[in-house]
Order: structure tokens, then sequence, then C-alpha cells
């Protein structure tokens, strides 16, 4: 208990640190510093390399260990996975100094008529994303748009991490609200009656009601909320995900969920629920380096052995292109470098 409580507080005198240094970097070395970082982290973070392997395996599919080319795919994902991580924190450091006109120029919007249609419902919208590309700036965008918005957010361990982390990204006027009380639940029902918006993330069963069901084809337990209160409410259900392109631009995408039901099934939670499903599967498989869960999702056993299996597999991959090229070169074996 002692040691978690000295790990806890030196990882929140350095994010304090990072608060304070990373907004005086010129903004241009953040893509750089990201990769480099990024880079030590999936080397050095042995477990989260290999859960968010295991977790990507199920994304790619299994049939991505069986060639080199396939592995070298999976690595690639899972190092930008840690890459893009690391550009999100530097880049929530530098929010509350990052003009509102500068969050609205660098993010490309599309499908915003789905979210204009779902408010024009008159019963609040629930927003449903994932831990996907860079959300806190989708969310601020939202904001600086003129939109009133609500997040619930889980509770840390840590709860100077969390208020650091909160004062960071209220910056530009979100509602953070931390789950686990009725007070939460009332804020978010009175946010819908308001007919405003609430940001829901369900990819990950954190607190609260969870449903086992299929996620890219096995059984995972995601957060059943989003599609109760929307059956208890009568509040829309629209998705917001959000990816990186070069440079500094993003692209942000609105999708509809619940309107795009039958009339019949939008009081369905169960049609909801695999609504929600469909749509997360279609943005992550479309963009799988910009889903930054680093934690388990699926109960299964298998794909976590599946990951040490790819990472040992992929380690000899890399010993062996490395002698290639020694002995191509007619250069010494030696210590192998990232690929």
């Amino acid at each position: 208990m002692h040691s978690l409580s000295q790990k806890t507080t030196k990882m929140y005198l350095l994010f304090r640190l990072a608060a304070v240094i990373v907004p005086r970097l010129p903004r241009r070395w953040l893509s750089p510093l990201s990769v480099l970082l990024g880079w030590l982290a999936w080397m050095i973070a042995i477990k989260a390399r290999r859960q968010a392997t295991a977790n990507m395996l199920h994304v790619l599919g299994p049939e991505v260990q069986v060639t080199r080319r396939g592995r070298r795919r999976l690595r690639r994902t899972v190092r930008q996975m840690f890459v893009n991580n690391v550009r999100n924190y530097l880049e929530g450091f530098c929010l509350p100094y990052v003009p509102v006109e500068e969050i609205v120029d660098n993010i490309i919007p599309g499908g915003e008529e789905h979210l204009a249609a779902a408010l024009a419902q008159g019963k609040g919208v629930l927003i449903v994303s994932a831990h996907f590309g860079p959300f806190d700036y989708l969310s601020q965008w939202l904001v600086a748009r003129g939109y009133e918005l609500v997040i619930p957010v889980e509770q840390l361990k840590d709860r100077r991490m969390l208020e650091l982390m909160l004062n960071l990204r209220c910056s530009h006027g979100i509602k953070y609200l931390p789950v686990g009380n009725g007070t939460t639940m009332r804020a978010i029902l009175r946010t819908l009656r308001q007919n405003q918006l609430v940001l829901i993330t369900a990819d990950r069963a954190i607190v609260g009601q969870s449903v086992e069901v299929p996620f890219f084809g096995a059984p995972a337990r995601l957060p059943g909320g989003p599609a109760l209160l929307a059956q208890r409410t009568g509040a829309a259900l629209v998705g917001a995900f959000g990816w990186r392109l070069k440079g500094t631009r993003m692209q942000g995408e609105f999708t509809p969920i619940s309107l795009a039901l039958p009339e019949e099934e939008r009081q369905n939670p169960d049609a909801l629920m695999r609504s929600i499903v469909q749509v997360m599967e279609r943005y992550i498989r479309a963009h799988p380096e910009q889903w930054l869960v680093f934690a388990p999702v699926w109960s299964d056993q298998t794909s976590n052995q599946a990951a040490t299996t790819a990472l040992a597999a992929d380690s000899e991959d890399q010993g062996q292109g490395h002698r290639i090229r020694g002995e191509e070169s007619g250069e010494q074996e030696g210590i192998v470098g990232c690929q």
C-alpha cells in the first residue's frame, strides 16, 4: 500500500510538472515529442503493451499473427496507440492556453446535421463515444460551437490527479461529473431535460450497470447505461468520434444511432445496445491505432495468451530481420532496435 501511495504521488508530481512545462514548449515540438515518448512507453510498459496487443488482436483478427507482414501491422498499430495516447496527454496539458478559435479551426466536422436532428427531438442527446482519437479536443469543439455539454468521468484513486486533469479540461466550459453517486445521475437527468448534451464513453465498463454483448465477435462487458438512459428519458443517441489527420488537423464525425432505427426499436435497450456496439466497431476497425484502451475489455484469457505469443513471435521476427541485415552488410549481430 505504501509503495502504491509513493507511485501515485510521483505520477501526480510528474503530471503537475508537465502541466507547467509542456504549455511553454513550441507547439511544433508536440508531435515529435509524442513519437519519442510514445516509443519509450511502448518499449518500457510491457504490461500495457501486452494488454493493448490482446485488445488489438480482437480488432484486427487472430489471422494477423499468421504472417510476418501481419505481425508488423499489429506491432505498428499498438506502437501508434502509445504515441497517440502521449499526444493526447501533451495536448491536454496545453488546453487552457489554446484559443477557442484554434480548436474550431483544427477540427473538420462531419455529420453535424445528425446532432441537430437529435436536439430537435427536444429530450436531450446522449453522445456515445469511446476512448478514441483526440477525445478532449472533440468535446472542447462542441463547447466552442455553443453546445452545453456534461461528461461523467471515472473516479481516480488519487483525488489530486483527478482535480488536476479536470482543471485542465474544464478550462473552456465543459462540465465534468465524477461518477459513483446519486448526485451525478440527477445532474445527468437534469441536463437531458434541458435538451442539452451528455457525453458517455461506451467501450469500457468501469462503474455502474454493464451487460455482456458481442464486441468484435467475442463476449465483452460494456456499459449498459447509455441504452437504458435513452429508454428511460427518450433522449436520442448520437455517436461521436474523432481521429487525427496530418499535422494538427483532426476529423470529427457524428452518426445517428437511435434515430437510425425503426420507430418501434428506439425504446428497446437491446436494439439500442446492438447499434451502439456496431457504431463503435465501425470506427475502431477503420482507425484501430486511434483506440486508446490499455485495460482489459474482454473477459476471455485466450486473447491474453495470444498476445504473449504474438509478442514473442514479433521479437523473433525483429531478431531475424536484424541478423539478415547484419549478414548482408557484413556487420556483427547486435541488439535489436525498434522497428
